[in-house]
């Protein structure tokens, strides 16, 4: 039987989904910090941390990765600029932003991956230059999370042929 995956095959859809503000602990100092997709298939619409450094000198660079299940590279975004000492600033990546990156005051903002990410994918946020004291603080993702049904099926996948679904397919084929 074919299986037919409504939400992932429409053009302006990725099934069934719901929004979710998902906090992470508090790193230990000096760290940044990793977030392993679980249960459910993924998109980030946006992540948000502050960062603090502490007063040793130099400068620090704050960078997101996104990693495969198999630990393969798949994005980086560094951040438009360095963070001196004892600042305290804001991070902002967000899906659908135009510019690379803008720094307005202590906010600093990003573009980030917008991709379905698999359970077992990682984003991990590290700092370049970090001092003993640098803290970060106030993670926050916010994602579409794909509820997975009985057996794994996404929800909104049929087993059975569906014939309205078939013509609207073939439809859009002849006339793409």
């Amino acid at each position: 039987m074919t299986q037919y995956t409504l939400g992932l095959t429409r053009l302006l859809g990725h099934g069934r989904a719901f929004s979710e503000v998902i906090p992470v602990a508090k790193p230990n100092v000096d760290t940044g910090f990793t977030y392993t997709v679980a249960n459910y298939w993924e998109m980030i619409d946006s992540l948000s941390f502050q960062l603090a450094t502490d007063g040793n000198a130099g400068n620090r660079q704050v960078q997101v990765t996104i990693f495969d299940g198999g630990g393969v590279q798949l994005a980086a975004y560094p951040s438009a600029s360095v963070q001196a000492a004892s600042l305290t600033y804001h991070y902002n990546f967000q899906a659908g932003v135009c510019t690379f990156d803008t720094v307005v005051g202590l906010n600093v903002v990003s573009p980030i991956y917008h991709g379905l990410l698999q359970p077992g994918f990682t984003v991990v946020a590290t700092i370049g230059g970090s001092k003993a004291g640098d803290q970060i603080s106030n993670i926050r993702f916010n994602n579409q999370r794909f509820v997975t049904g009985f057996e794994g099926y996404l929800l909104g996948v049929y087993e059975e042929d569906d014939p309205v679904l078939n013509e609207w397919i073939r439809f859009k084929a002849v006339t793409h």
